[in-house]
């Protein structure tokens, strides 16, 4: 069993979905940023070295992030709303590159929105009531749009992938075209000149 971080890091892809899919992970006791190293390698993996290559096995790379995303968050690498925004950036790379399979967690945009709600600090409403006065917020709140907006940036990616969707789907697209429309385009709007 390999329990050296750096061993693992250097590990090829196959390697690596092997071991994170062993019970190895269960057995190290690295850092946050351990496993956040290992989290960016397969990242790295799933966005670079899988691109326009035939992948092997997606439900094994899909079962190999989910553990690595895991072991990331339980040690400290990152919090929920990061896992969240890491887990949308990954699928919208995945389904470019793939298809949309709603039998593998890494292909199936729904399943990466699911965590969406749970992590978003500012409803709809409200950011749309804020926006066109974004720089004049107390601090705090300009940081709690900022968070939500790019939460639904992230998810803007997966939007292409869910025309077909079903009805709850459609309105969550319907949603953040609402973002778009009336709390981004605020924000990238008023940027502060140099």
């Amino acid at each position: 069993m390999i329990a050296d971080w750096k061993q693992v890091t250097r590990l090829d892809l196959s390697g690596l979905v092997t071991w994170l899919r062993s019970t190895a992970p269960e057995h190290v006791r690295w850092t946050g940023n351990e496993w956040l190293g290992v989290l960016e390698r397969l990242t790295a993996y799933l966005t670079d070295e899988v691109a326009g290559a035939p992948v092997p096995d997606w439900p094994a790379l899909s079962a190999a992030y989910d553990v690595v995303l895991a072991r990331a968050r339980a040690a400290g690498g990152i919090d929920e709303r990061e896992a969240v925004v890491r887990r949308l950036l990954v699928t919208a790379a995945a389904v470019d590159r793939a298809h949309r399979d709603p039998s593998i967690p890494l292909l199936d945009p729904r399943f990466a929105l699911a965590g969406l709600a749970a992590v978003m600090p500012m409803s709809t409403p409200e950011a749309v009531e804020v926006a066109p006065r974004w720089r004049e917020l107390a601090p705090d709140e300009m940081r709690r749009l900022l968070r939500a907006a790019g939460l639904v940036t992230a998810a803007g990616m997966l939007a292409p992938h869910l025309a077909d969707a079903d009805p709850g789907t459609r309105d969550l697209v319907a949603e953040l075209e609402t973002w778009e429309r009336n709390v981004l385009t605020h924000l990238r709007s008023e940027r502060p000149s140099a």
